[in-house]
């Protein structure tokens, strides 16, 4: 399972402006949790069609009570081109809950290929958990945030994964009919990659950076992208 939250390192170490929707957006947004989630289906099929399949989630605390994890299994097109060949699980019903600081959203992520049913369900689960955690916590994801001590089914290499808006250069929204709800990423790192991302300019950059040395996130296989730099011993020099 993703850390259920209470590990004080899942956390942000970037401070992002608290987001207070609009009164029109407030209107928008459906109150009824059902409704909500429905509303949510919704523009996920608007987006990329019917999903493959939806996996309706129980929940008795911390809220939302319902919520949904969709999935998008690669079609027999997309299984022969590589770039192509992922599956996609994304949240619905969180949205409507104080999940992030900077702007509603849901959790989605991909992964290589079409993984077997026990570890799509495993990481629907998972991602469903994570996304509840500052529901538990108190504490608002923020978009570039880098998590700790993270465990994630399919990716056991990594222990630390980076929340990002889903368009990293202009910003993700939902179409109609939640228009306000954005989506963020969780992309699993290398310890080496995180650092690289924090002495970045922003983060945004630093994740697009690694994007640009060939990072591929949805790969559980992959090797790091960034090298590790070796200390330099007392009396040494790094020339």
């Amino acid at each position: 399972m993703i850390d259920n939250g209470t590990n004080p390192s899942l956390q942000s170490t970037t401070k992002g402006p608290s987001m207070t929707l609009s009164r029109q957006q407030a209107a928008q947004r459906p109150s009824d949790p059902h409704e909500f989630v429905s509303s949510v289906l919704a523009a996920y099929t608007e987006m990329y069609d019917p999903p493959s399949r939806t996996l309706r989630l129980s929940r008795t605390e911390p809220y939302p009570g319902e919520c949904a994890v969709v999935v998008y299994l690669p079609d027999e097109t997309e299984q022969l081109d590589p770039a192509d060949n992922l599956t996609l699980l994304g949240t619905a019903g969180f949205g409507s809950e104080p999940l992030c600081a900077d702007f509603p959203c849901e959790l989605a992520m991909e992964v290589t290929g079409s993984p077997d049913e026990e570890s799509t369900v495993a990481l629907a689960k998972a991602l469903a958990d994570l996304a509840s955690v500052p529901l538990q916590n108190g504490r608002r994801f923020h978009d570039g945030q880098i998590l700790t001590n993270v465990a994630i089914p399919l990716f056991p290499q990594f222990s630390m994964a980076m929340l990002i808006d889903w368009d990293s250069v202009y910003g993700f929204r939902f179409p109609e009919p939640v228009t306000e709800i954005g989506l963020l990423r969780v992309v699993p790192l290398f310890a080496v990659e995180a650092d690289f991302v924090e002495s970045s300019t922003d983060r945004h950059s630093g994740y697009r950076a690694l994007i640009g040395r060939g990072m591929i996130p949805a790969d559980p296989e992959r090797d790091p992208v960034v090298k590790k730099t070796p200390s330099v011993q007392k009396g040494q020099s790094d020339a």
